[in-house]
């Protein structure tokens, strides 16, 4: 047991390079992670200020936490939906906090039907957005998969948002005056 302390000691704390080395490397991991994260951040709301501009929305909104996600949904849905959307993403989030530290199958249980639901709602949200800014089935399977890329591509590519165009209403038929 000794040996291994005496080795660890001289090969760490007597070698000027080797904890320092050690150290130099997990803060080089934690900086590079950091750096990606803030990136995506940046990215991400650069894609949704774009996405807010393009469907008329007063931009800042999408710095908002929360808030944000309630605009983003309300953009292909409607109000109801978006706050359906949002509390169920919320509710997902607090059941699995809860069912990891208890230990009742029904917390267990409502977690993954909450959860469950939250990916059907979200598939249906990438769906009506896709269709909102005119694309097809293609475009809502990279918003489920891939949706950095292709809010960023809706943000920033030739994509108009077409949802509030209502359809043309047909002609009222002409009414003829009574013959008298």
């Amino acid at each position: 047991m000794d040996s291994l302390y005496y080795s660890l000691y001289f090969n760490f704390m007597s070698n000027p390079y080797g904890f320092a080395g050690v150290l130099f490397a997990i803060s080089a991991v934690i900086s590079f992670t950091l750096a990606l994260c803030l990136i995506e951040m940046a990215l991400k709301t650069l894609a949704r200020w774009k996405i807010y501009e393009k469907a008329g929305v007063e931009s800042w909104k999408c710095l908002i936490p929360f808030y944000n996600v309630y605009n983003d949904v309300k953009l292909a849905w409607n109000e109801t939906w978006a706050l359906v959307y949002l509390f169920s993403a919320i509710g997902t989030g607090l059941f699995s906090a809860i069912a990891s530290g208890a230990s009742s199958v029904a917390f267990e249980v409502v977690s993954i039907l909450v959860g469950i639901f939250f990916v059907v709602i979200h598939i249906i949200y990438c769906v009506k957005l896709s269709k909102a800014f005119g694309h097809a089935g293609g475009w809502a399977v990279g918003l489920i998969f891939l949706d950095e890329i292709f809010m960023l591509m809706i943000g920033l590519g030739k994509s108009q948002y077409k949802k509030n165009e209502a359809p043309a209403e047909p002609a009222a038929p002409a009414v003829e005056a009574p013959q008298a």
